[in-house]
Parts: C-alpha cells; sequence; structure tokens
C-alpha cells in the first residue's frame, strides 16, 4: 500500500487496537485534526473499512496487522512508519481484551491473554518506539488503561489488574 507523502507539520501517529472501540475512535482523533495515522489490530477487514472510511473524508490513514502478542511483529509495525514517513511522533498504545468471569471460574487462559495483550503488548510497544524516540529525542507514548484501573469489577478481576498495571507504568 502506498502512502501520500507527509508535510513535515503533521505527526505520525500509531495506533494499537484501533479496529474497534476506543482504539478506533483514538484513531479518529489525530486523523481528524489532519496527521497520519497508522492503524494496528489484529482484525485487517476492519482496519481496511476504517482507513477507507478516513481517506474519503480526506485524512491520511494507512494500516498493517498487528499482534501485540508477538514483540517482532510490533517491531515490525513500528519499523515501518520511520522507513515510509522518516518518523513515529505518538504511539497510541491501546489494544487490549477483556473477558468476562469471576476469578472462581479459573479461565487461566483467558487470564493469560489479558496479561499478554493488555500488559505485555503495552511494554512491547513502549520496547519497539522508545529508542528512535530517544534518540531524536521528541515523541510520545500514551498508554491507554481504562477507569477499570482504578476498580476492581468481581466479573473483571483480572482485566482490572491489567489496567492498573498499565497505569502504574504510565506514571513512571
Amino acid at each position: 500500500m502506498t502512502t501520500p507523502s507527509i508535510p513535515s507539520d503533521r505527526k505520525i501517529v500509531l495506533v494499537t487496537g484501533a479496529s474497534s472501540g476506543i482504539g478506533e475512535a483514538t484513531a479518529r482523533h489525530p486523523a481528524a485534526a489532519g496527521h497520519h495515522v497508522v492503524l494496528g489490530a489484529r482484525r485487517t477487514d476492519r482496519l481496511a473499512l476504517l482507513t477507507k472510511e478516513l481517506s474519503a473524508a480526506g485524512h491520511s490513514a494507512e494500516y498493517a496487522e498487528l499482534d501485540v502478542t508477538d514483540p517482532a511483529g510490533v517491531h515490525a509495525f513500528a519499523e515501518g512508519a520511520p522507513a515510509r514517513h522518516g518518523r513515529i511522533d505518538v504511539l497510541g498504545n491501546n489494544a487490549g481484551v477483556m473477558p468476562l468471569a469471576p476469578l472462581a471460574a479459573l479461565r487461566v487462559a483467558e487470564w493469560d491473554q489479558m496479561i499478554d495483550v493488555n500488559l505485555r503488548g503495552v511494554l512491547h510497544g513502549i520496547a519497539a518506539v522508545l529508542p528512535s524516540m530517544l534518540e531524536r529525542r521528541s515523541g510520545h507514548v500514551v498508554n491507554i488503561a481504562s477507569t477499570a484501573a482504578h476498580r476492581v469489577d468481581p466479573m473483571a478481576a483480572v482485566y482490572c489488574a491489567t489496567k492498573y498495571a498499565v497505569g502504574a507504568r504510565s506514571s513512571c
């Protein structure tokens, strides 16, 4: 997929988990403000539709398949933007999953998935963009947690814990 040349006054904004919900909304905002968005998620059919919609509205967008649980894949996603546009200005670290069940259900595989996506995925994103941002002495990482980071819901205890960890990591 070819992308237009991005003027230097426009930011290059990467958004993980951009195929729906908060990630989609997060992508729409900078696109509408005139910045170039690079959308990443597992559901590329939804990313393609969003990219088409944004482009039809005159915004600048592109997408790539992204599984934040794969460190090499996250690095490839992040390395693609500077290869095409010279830099990354912002990472919207948003990807997340929220299976609901009481702890007593012992859905350990779901717990592992939430930890992998919601916490490790955020760390993989940081690891992928931070070196180039430090080198340029410019850039922002926006880790999107949840209001669930500030409470514990009985059906979402592990989700709340992962989002609390993201919030704690972001306070540093």
